[in-house]
């Protein structure tokens, strides 16, 4: 497991707007710049951030998950760094 890399994904998804572009279009490729195991890999793309928890990430971080679903661009909690 890669606690690190699985929560700094999280965390570009939340900081970084190139990332989170990317991962949109390219998830596996966007996923490819972080040393992520399968079961890693698994749990974000199934887009259920409760699937994170366990893997080591954040809790706060874990919701970032939900941006890559479009239907919750307009969340006010996204505009909070």
């Amino acid at each position: 497991m890669s606690r690190y890399h699985l929560n700094r994904f999280l965390f570009d998804l939340k900081m970084k707007p190139a990332t989170l572009d990317r991962a949109r279009v390219d998830l596996d490729g966007a996923l490819s710049d972080y040393a992520l195991s399968a079961e890693e890999i698994a749990a974000v793309k199934s887009g259920d951030p409760r699937q994170l928890r366990p893997l080591g990430a954040h809790g706060m971080l874990s919701l970032y998950l939900m941006r890559l679903d479009t239907e919750f661009d307009d969340n006010i909690y996204w505009t909070q760094k």
